[in-house]
């Protein structure tokens, strides 16, 4: 029995061991899903789409000054477009001269949809979902994985011309087809987002507050050794 528990103990100390070297040198991410994707209509007709993207920072660095730009690609109108300009342009004598080049589809339906999305500061192990909207009757798009470009982020305390090779790397897409889809996010409400968002909101504020008093005292205490210097 005594030996039974040394080993069954000694196995957990060295599964542990073992996790904790692989979360070592596990490369920092944010997860994230997009979920919740309504259409909206208007006349029976759908003019946009509501849905919720939600992040999880799973890097042990916050995430802030975050500027991001969603788009998805129509395969199908893709394909359309691109056959439209492949098409045969024949001569007088019936041979062919060249290829069409120019698509009616392209003219009036976009291949692309995107989207410009800024997300709040996102610290080590927070999560935060937010609430868009995107003017397409094709809300089946966000139902894939979308391209994402980093238009702005600070990952850290990294150095401005660190932080772009960083956050390039950074971001993870899970689809409903992956397990963390449904294990790694936390079920968060409203309002407990809402109240966190505020809190974060006024710590800003009041650090935006005290850098403006001090910026005051300085400017006072300049004015005052200046007039004693009268």
């Amino acid at each position: 029995m005594r030996f039974q528990k040394i080993f069954v103990m000694s196995l957990f100390g060295a599964l542990s061991f073992a996790n904790a070297v692989q979360a070592q040198n596990s490369a920092p991410e944010v997860i994230y899903k997009i979920h919740d994707v309504n259409p909206i209509k208007e006349d029976n007709k759908i003019v946009s789409c509501d849905f919720s993207i939600t992040f999880f920072n799973r890097a042990p660095q916050m995430v802030s000054n975050l500027a991001l730009n969603f788009s998805w690609t129509d395969d199908v109108i893709e394909n359309q477009i691109k056959a439209e300009k492949q098409e045969k342009v024949y001569d007088s004598e019936g041979k062919v001269a060249g290829y069409n080049g120019k698509s009616k589809t392209e003219e009036y339906t976009a291949k692309k949809i995107s989207l410009d999305v800024s997300v709040p500061p996102l610290a080590a192990s927070k999560q935060l979902s937010l609430k868009s909207n995107i003017k397409t009757d094709r809300c089946f798009l966000l139902l894939q994985k979308p391209e994402l470009k980093i238009v702005n982020c600070n990952y850290g305390n990294a150095k401005s011309e660190e932080n772009a090779g960083i956050c390039n790397h950074l971001f993870n897409y899970i689809s409903p087809e992956q397990g963390d889809y449904y294990t790694e996010f936390k079920p968060i409400s409203y309002d407990e987002q809402k109240q966190e968002m505020e809190n974060q909101a006024q710590k800003e504020a009041q650090e935006l507050e005290n850098i403006y008093e001090n910026a005051l005292n300085s400017v006072r205490r300049m004015s005052d050794t200046l007039n004693s210097m009268k």
